[in-house]
């Protein structure tokens, strides 16, 4: 297998949980080249990444109907395998192509792949555990040391350790799974009274979110509209606990492996998308807004996390 395909678009979220089974594949496939189609959006996050050689972009905001260019791209490269990591309808129409107008090898969950795992219900399997049972139909095992240091970067500040991180923001269609910002606040407010500085991070979008930490806390490392991937990553490795929604920032971070505080829905999906470690510690309720800031100050204690 020299040229090998994975096809992997999606949420932030999706695209970190999948990073160990992309580093599984480079590490199994150590010579191949291989190209990722995704969304232009992670390109530079994958340039810096030993993973992958080649990228095609798949704008799925385009529709079906790709550029042209970027058409002839993916279906001249007579790629030797496609290792479908998204599994969705829009990779099945791929794997038509593929199938029957190329010699090409197809790992998919989808229709028309040579090599088929059939995805059980929701909540029945994470995500991450999923996309390795599929990887065993081509004799890929999960690499047992995961090193995300190329994520790390040398911060701007000085940090005056304990360092707290916080990650009040969510998108907008993920509003349903977003744990109250002033409740987020008067967490930081109960550490920053034992000495630890808090940091927060985020997008524009992310600025109402972590207004309540900004107005309460005086020992505070405000990263709103300067916190790409590796940057999250950094603060988090050098914190002593991380608080989270349901959110590919909070993703992000849990590849730190620091004490992770993961605050969300008690649903199938919610299971799904869980990091997965010892250092993730969860809250959770069927609703996340009824949690309060007293059940997760008393969860810190009783578990001794800081």
């Amino acid at each position: 297998m020299k040229k090998i395909l994975i096809i992997k678009h999606g949420s932030l979220g999706d695209i970190i949980l999948a990073l160990s089974a992309f580093a599984s594949i480079r590490n199994y496939y150590k010579d191949a080249k291989i190209t990722l189609l995704t969304e232009k959006k992670y390109f530079n996050f994958f340039k810096i990444s030993s993973y992958i050689n080649d990228f095609i972009e798949d704008d799925r905001k385009q529709g079906f109907i790709m550029s042209i260019v970027d058409k002839i791209k993916l279906f001249n490269n007579k790629f030797d395998l496609i290792i479908d990591l998204q599994n969705s309808k829009r990779t099945s129409i791929y794997n038509i192509f593929f199938r029957f107008f190329q010699k090409t090898v197809i790992c998919s969950s989808r229709s028309f792949a040579h090599l088929h795992y059939k995805i059980p219900k929701q909540g029945k399997e994470s995500i991450s555990s999923g996309l390795f049972n599929q990887l065993k139909l081509l004799g890929i095992e999960k690499i047992k040391r995961l090193d995300y240091s190329w994520l790390d970067v040398k911060l701007e500040e000085k940090i005056k350790k304990p360092l707290a991180l916080f990650i009040p923001g969510v998108s907008e269609k993920g509003i349903y799974k977003q744990w109250q910002p002033y409740k987020f606040a008067e967490v930081a407010k109960y550490l920053e009274k034992l000495n630890y500085t808090i940091c927060v991070v985020g997008t524009r979008s992310d600025y109402e979110s972590v207004l309540p930490i900004v107005n309460s806390c005086k020992n505070l490392i405000n990263k709103i509209e300067q916190s790409p991937p590796e940057v999250i990553y950094s603060y988090a490795s050098n914190a002593e606990i991380i608080f989270s929604n349901d959110t590919g920032p909070g993703h992000i971070a849990a590849l730190a492996k620091k004490n992770f505080v993961w605050i969300v829905n008690e649903n199938n999906i919610s299971r799904a998308n869980l990091p997965i470690g010892e250092h993730v510690h969860v809250v959770k309720s069927s609703s996340v807004k009824v949690i309060s800031s007293k059940e997760v100050i008393n969860f810190i204690k009783k578990n001794k996390l800081c």
